[in-house]
C-alpha cells in the first residue's frame, strides 16, 4: 500500500512542508556513510527549512493551533493518563517554541559561511571546490566533526518540529475511514464532515495510480491519475480503483 497525504489548508500544507523537510535533514545528517556528499545535502535541507518556516505567520499559526489543543484537551470528555500526557507535552513544546526570542534561524542568517554557502547553492555546480574552498575543506573533515556542526545549526530550529510533530500527531490519530472505490477511476462523496483537516488516501501501490484531489465545504472530488515518469500529470485512470479513504482532523468530533 501507498499512502497519500492532502492537506484542506494552507496552514497545514506549511506545517507537513516543514515535517518533511525535517525528516530529509534528519536522514541525509545521520547517514553512516562517511562520503561528505549526504551532509551536503542536509545543508541544503536546512537551508529549506529556514526558508519554508522562516515566515513569520508560521510560529502564530503552531502557537495559536497549539493553545487550541490545550483548551481541547482540558476538556472533561478527556479522561485518564492519555489526556494528561497529552496536555503536558502540549504545553512543554508551545513553552519551548515560545522561548525562542529571536527570529527564526538568524543565528544561521548571521553566519557569513553559511550564507555564501546557501548562495553559491543557487548555481549549478557553484559549491564545486575552487568556487568555495573554504567549504571544501569542511567536506574533508571527519565525519563526527561535520555532523556536529549540523546539529549545531540545527539545534535552536528544533522547537519548531517538535511542535508541529505534537500537533501532526493529534491530527494523524483522530480520524475516520472507510473502504471507498473509484469507479472509472472517479469518486465523488458530499457527505465527508465539515471539520475535516486532511484526507489520507491508501491505495495498492500495483494499481500504479495516484489520487488528484479537490474538495471544499460542499464537495469532494478523488480522480485518479496513471503514474508516469514521462508526463507531469497521467491519463487519468478508467479501471475501477479501490482504496481506503481517511478523514483526519484537529477537532475532537472524530475521538473514539
Amino acid at each position: 500500500m501507498i499512502r497519500f497525504e492532502h492537506p484542506l489548508s494552507e496552514r497545514l500544507r506549511s506545517f507537513l512542508r516543514i515535517e518533511y523537510l525535517f525528516k530529509r535533514f534528519h536522514s541525509e545528517s545521520e547517514c553512516q556513510d562517511d562520503s561528505p556528499w549526504a551532509h551536503h545535502l542536509a545543508l541544503f535541507s536546512l537551508f529549506e527549512i529556514m526558508e519554508c518556516a522562516g515566515r513569520a505567520e508560521v510560529k502564530l499559526d503552531i502557537l495559536q493551533e497549539l493553545e487550541r489543543q490545550k483548551q481541547i484537551w482540558s476538556d472533561n470528555r478527556f479522561q485518564g493518563e492519555h489526556q494528561v500526557v497529552t496536555r503536558e507535552r502540549l504545553q512543554e513544546v508551545s513553552d519551548n517554541l515560545q522561548g525562542v526570542q529571536q527570529k527564526f534561524g538568524q543565528h544561521l542568517r548571521e553566519n557569513d559561511w553559511l550564507m555564501a554557502i546557501k548562495q553559491r547553492m543557487l548555481v549549478p555546480g557553484g559549491t564545486s571546490p575552487f568556487d568555495l574552498s573554504s567549504y571544501y575543506f569542511w567536506q574533508q573533515l571527519p565525519y563526527e566533526h561535520r555532523l556536529n556542526d549540523l546539529r549545531k545549526w540545527i539545534g535552536t530550529l528544533l522547537p519548531t518540529r517538535e511542535a508541529i510533530a505534537v500537533l501532526l500527531n493529534i491530527l494523524r490519530s483522530n480520524t475516520q475511514s472507510a473502504e471507498c472505490v473509484a469507479q472509472q477511476g472517479n469518486y465523488q462523496s458530499n457527505s465527508l464532515s465539515q471539520n475535516i483537516h486532511m484526507l489520507t488516501i491508501e491505495v495498492d501501490i500495483h494499481h500504479q495510480a495516484l489520487p488528484e484531489v479537490s474538495a471544499n465545504k460542499y464537495i469532494t472530488h478523488i480522480r485518479f491519475l496513471e503514474a508516469s515518469q514521462e508526463h507531469a500529470r497521467g491519463k487519468q485512470l478508467v479501471t475501477d480503483v479501490p482504496f481506503k479513504l481517511i478523514m483526519c482532523s484537529f477537532d475532537p468530533i472524530l475521538v473514539s
